[in-house]
C-alpha cells in the first residue's frame, strides 16, 4: 500500500478514536448533572473516587497475574537438578507471594470500609 494513503488512514483513525473519547466525555458530564440533581454531591464524588480505586485495583492485579503466569512459565521451563528451583525463580515467587498478601490484605480492609459506606447510605 501506498504510504501516502496509510498516513491518511492512520489519521483519520485517530479522529475517530478523538471522536469517541470527546463525546464519551461529553456523555459523562450529561450523566454528572443528572445525577447532580438526584443524588447528594458529595455521594457523587465518593462512586466517582470508588471507581477510580477500583480500576486501579483491576489493573494492579492484572499485571501482577501476568508477572506471575510469567513466573509460572519460567519455573516449567526452567531446567532443574533434583528437583530444585533456580534461586532467581526462587526470589521472584517470594515477591510475588509478599505482593499478593499485600493486596489480599489491603482489599479485605478496602472492601470492609466500602461496604460501611455502602450500608450508611442505604438506611
Amino acid at each position: 500500500m501506498n504510504k501516502e494513503f496509510i498516513t491518511q488512514e492512520v489519521e483519520s483513525l485517530i479522529r475517530s478514536l478523538d471522536f469517541i473519547q470527546e463525546e464519551q466525555a461529553f456523555v459523562k458530564r450529561k450523566l454528572s448533572s443528572l445525577l447532580e440533581k438526584f443524588v447528594m454531591n458529595d455521594f457523587i464524588i465518593w462512586a466517582e473516587e470508588l471507581q477510580l480505586q477500583i480500576l486501579n485495583r483491576e489493573a494492579a492485579v492484572r499485571l501482577l497475574k501476568l508477572d506471575i503466569l510469567q513466573l509460572k512459565k519460567g519455573v516449567k521451563a526452567s531446567k532443574s537438578a533434583n528437583n530444585i528451583v533456580e534461586a532467581k525463580l526462587v526470589t521472584e515467587y517470594k515477591k510475588y507471594k509478599l505482593q499478593v498478601v499485600y493486596l489480599e490484605n489491603e482489599f479485605i480492609t478496602w472492601k470492609s470500609n466500602v461496604n460501611e459506606k455502602f450500608e450508611a447510605n442505604i438506611s
